[in-house]
């Protein structure tokens, strides 16, 4: 009986490290997966912060040209105003 129990108990510790190995290969798997799934977290963060700045110097770009067309605006503006009193003076002679 000897020999049947060191039999079992060998057929039992080759079970269970079929069974380990097993889990080690499922988290192996579920590992790989995860660092796929960072991988490609990673890359929309830097294709993000991309674009992030690229937006932020194009509303930089934009936000000088706006303020250079307020700016000439202004200076219309007050042609304008200029002319019509120039216009006004010249009548009212």
């Amino acid at each position: 009986m000897a020999g049947t129990e060191a039999g079992k108990s060998f057929e039992d510790a080759a079970a269970d490290l079929d069974r380990a190995l097993d889990m080690l290969e499922a988290s192996v798997k579920t590992l790989a997966e995860r660092m796929r799934v960072l991988s490609r977290a990673q890359d929309d963060v830097e294709r993000l912060s991309t674009d992030r700045a690229r937006f932020a110097s194009e509303l930089d770009r934009v936000s000088a040209k706006a303020e250079r067309l307020d700016e000439v605006a202004g200076e219309v503006s007050q042609r304008l105003v200029d002319a019509m009193e120039n216009v006004r003076s010249v009548l009212e002679q």
